[in-house]
């Protein structure tokens, strides 16, 4: 059969008095270029799908860092606001006082009485 079908095309190209360019190029079919383009679009569908998956699970675990760091930066600034309160005690103050600067409890106390207001 094939061997009819090349001579009945060499017959053909011999009637004719023009000749006739043979092409090896392959053809795509208008229905295997929709598979390909269908098939190219749910690729990148389920790319984008994972893609976000993966986005997702870094912004969480950027988040629970943040939020670790939270935690953290609010214990050292309670520490901290309890060392300033220490420091600034009326307490600690005394005891520097009486220690460091050699000052002692009053034993007797003045009052200094103030005049009369004029408004009263």
């Amino acid at each position: 059969m094939a061997e009819y079908q090349r001579t009945r095309d060499l017959a053909v190209l011999r009637s004719h008095p023009r000749r006739v360019a043979r092409s090896r190029a392959q053809v795509v079919s208008f229905g295997l270029a929709i598979s390909v383009v269908c098939a190219a679009l749910v690729a990148g569908l389920c790319l984008l799908y994972v893609w976000q998956g993966v986005r997702i699970n870094e912004l969480t675990a950027q988040r629970e860092s943040a939020q670790a760091r939270l935690v953290e930066m609010q214990e050292q600034n309670l520490d901290l606001e309890y060392r300033i309160e220490q420091a600034f005690s009326l307490e600690r103050i005394a005891r520097i006082a009486r220690e460091q600067l050699g000052m002692i409890e009053p034993t007797v106390v003045r009052y200094v009485p103030l005049p009369p207001s004029e408004s009263e």
